[in-house]
């Protein structure tokens, strides 16, 4: 049999059998949940969201088989932090829950002396560990760090963040925190912010308003955005100056609420349209929520719950909901997709190795010594923009070799697609 039609066989009987298990079901944590995160011994972790009450803290050992309530303080948590065996929630009014011991006790840190007029309706959407401190943000109010476990916390400075032409409108709208490459980002409602912890200064480095979240993978840095009518929803960088954009879904809002990244796979969970993955950066989605919770009002109608989180362990997800609408909520789990768990035996089986990395005057493809392949070879720069695209077979030969002479100094991403199988990479120009 042709090689490129037993992949394609492969390809399609992989991708149907993700179809017939792609059954989210709930597990018995039955309430909203704003967050959800893992320790690192494997306890789940999630906070209800009790509004305009407060929520607690909940421990499952048996991964969502039970859960009980811990004794962490009542604040709506809307963040969190897994650093060195400890975990950090973010909760209203400035209060933090750090427990020692993979969730089971916990005590609060508060820092509301540090931003006079904060209530307990304003939430901390962000915390982070950065170059030894952990650093938080109260929305519309800041950003702190403490150096001691929550001890003590200092105030970055205010006057930096603030926006040009209007000082409200700047980097206290902080919805996520990252750290990257060394420095602290800020990203947010009026665009993202760069950190000096050796000056405590702030500085912008794009101006793009609604971004709401980020994930770095293979040291991109993305970002998701969350408002609709604006352009890309998906933006990626790896220099704050160069953007591409990843496409949504055909039809959907850029009203993105997270991105993750696991097996080589880009997994998009949204507002309006519940549970999305791509394998192509992209180029394609694949919906994924069978049996996702939703309120149907009226027959063909449908409200998705929100996911909010998404915690991968072994061949399983996790996904924390939030919705208004009663019964929905809740923290559910699904099989990972099959044919993600198998991308990287996929993979192997191209066999493909693309050399120089970096490259400077010819980029090389190459591949075992007898092996068939015809596809089409797609080559994107960090904008997006294609920049090579052929059909082609290397018709017995093992190496395909591109000038790259004219090509600028940046990052590529290449997409390899024989049949209905797909490799993709990305490499360095000098």
């Amino acid at each position: 049999m042709n090689k490129s039609i037993l992949f394609a066989l492969l390809a399609f009987l992989i991708f149907n059998t993700s179809i017939l298990m792609a059954q989210w079901e709930a597990t018995s944590f039955g309430q909203n949940s704003w967050t959800l995160c893992q320790a690192e011994n494997g306890n789940l972790i999630a906070a209800n969201d009790i509004h305009p009450g407060l929520g607690g803290i909940y421990l499952s050992e048996n991964e969502g088989v039970t859960w009980v309530e811990t004794d962490a303080g009542y604040y709506e948590y809307a963040s969190h932090l897994v650093r060195s065996g400890s975990l950090y929630l973010g909760g209203n009014g400035c209060n933090v829950a750090i427990s020692h011991d993979n969730g089971v006790t916990w005590i609060n840190s508060n820092f509301d002396t540090l931003f006079p007029g904060v209530t307990l309706q304003d939430p901390m959407y962000a915390i982070e560990y950065h170059n030894g401190k952990i650093y938080a943000s109260v929305s519309q109010y800041g950003v702190v760090y403490t150096a001691d476990e929550g001890l003590t916390w200092v105030l970055t400075d205010m006057n930096s963040l603030m926006g040009d032409t209007n000082p409200d409108d700047g980097g206290q709208w902080c919805y996520n925190l990252r750290s990257y490459n060394g420095k602290l980002y800020n990203v947010g409602a009026y665009g993202i912010w760069e950190y000096s912890d050796v000056e405590d200064l702030w500085a912008r480095v794009d101006d793009r308003w609604y971004a709401f979240n980020s994930c770095i993978a293979e040291n991109i840095f993305y970002v998701v955005y969350n408002a609709p009518g604006i352009p890309n929803g998906i933006r990626y960088t790896t220099d704050f100056q160069n953007w591409g954009a990843m496409p949504l879904p055909v039809g959907v809002e850029t009203t993105v609420e997270f991105l993750e990244y696991y097996g080589g796979a880009f997994f998009m969970g949204h507002v309006n349209d519940a549970f999305f993955y791509t394998m192509d950066h992209g180029e394609t989605w694949i919906e994924y929520r069978q049996n996702f919770p939703k309120f149907s009002p009226a027959p063909g109608v449908d409200r998705w719950g929100i996911p909010m989180d998404l915690i991968f362990s072994g061949e399983s997800m996790f996904c924390g909901v939030f919705s208004p609408y009663g019964g929905v909520g809740g923290v559910y789990r699904a099989p990972v997709p099959a044919e993600v768990l198998s991308l990287d035996e996929m993979l192997e089986r191209l066999h493909i190795v693309v050399y120089p990395n970096p490259a400077n005057d010819i980029v090389s493809i190459q591949f075992p010594q007898g092996q068939e392949i015809q596809g089409v070879l797609r080559i994107t720069d960090v904008m997006g923009r294609v920049i090579y695209n052929k059909s082609w077979e290397n018709e017995g030969k093992n190496l395909i070799a591109i000038s790259i002479t004219t090509w600028p100094s940046g990052l590529y991403f290449y997409t390899l697609v024989c049949g209905d199988s797909k490799a993709v990479g990305k490499f360095l120009v000098k």
